[in-house]
Order: structure tokens, then C-alpha cells, then sequence
């Protein structure tokens, strides 16, 4: 089983909860960390921006990214939401069966 951390950045607390609850209502998350205050500067329409967002760290397991990817672009409001894919290498063998029980009862 491959365990992964999906990275994605929002708007605000309100946008990452939602995503969060939707995402944990469809069991295609365990867990998520919402980190409400990230600086981020950024090249867009050929500017540098500056933003005030907030993190999200998703704990799930590698056959649910493509699902997971596409609740995040159904509620986001960006463009091009960053959604990013971190393998994990290692896990504590109970943390890592409670994400597959979690994930794995669709």
C-alpha cells in the first residue's frame, strides 16, 4: 500500500475546511491539516503576487489522488489550484492501517 500527502493551498480557512469536510464525507481522506496562515509569493499573468493563504496537508493513499484532485478543482476557487502528491516513505504501521481502513470504505 502507498501512502501519500497531498499538498494544496487556498483562498481561506472557510475554502480548505470545506474541501476538507467534502473530502472526508467521501472517504477519500483520512486526515487533513489545515494550516490557516501561509505567506506566498507567486509568478502570475507575468507578475510577481503576493498572498496570504492557507495550507492544506491531505493523508491518504496513492490510488485516491486522481479523485481527490478532482473534489479540490470541483470546490476551489482558483484557476489552477496547486495539488501536489508527496510520497511517504515511511509510517507507523497503526497510523498507516487507520488511513487505509479510513480511505478504503467507498
Amino acid at each position: 500500500m502507498n501512502f501519500i500527502i497531498i499538498y494544496t493551498t487556498c483562498s481561506s480557512e472557510d475554502e480548505a475546511k470545506q474541501i476538507s469536510k467534502t473530502l472526508l464525507d467521501h472517504d477519500l481522506i483520512a486526515c487533513s491539516n489545515i494550516l490557516p496562515t501561509t505567506l506566498s509569493m507567486f509568478k502570475w499573468d507575468n507578475n510577481i503576487s503576493t498572498q496570504n493563504e492557507c495550507t492544506i496537508f491531505l493523508k491518504t493513499i496513492e490510488e485516491n489522488y486522481d479523485a481527490v484532485s478532482v473534489v479540490i478543482k470541483e470546490n476551489h476557487t482558483y484557476e489552477r489550484p496547486c495539488i501536489i502528491s508527496i510520497p511517504i516513505k515511511n509510517i507507523d504501521k497503526d497510523f498507516g492501517e487507520w488511513i487505509y481502513k479510513t480511505t478504503k470504505n467507498r
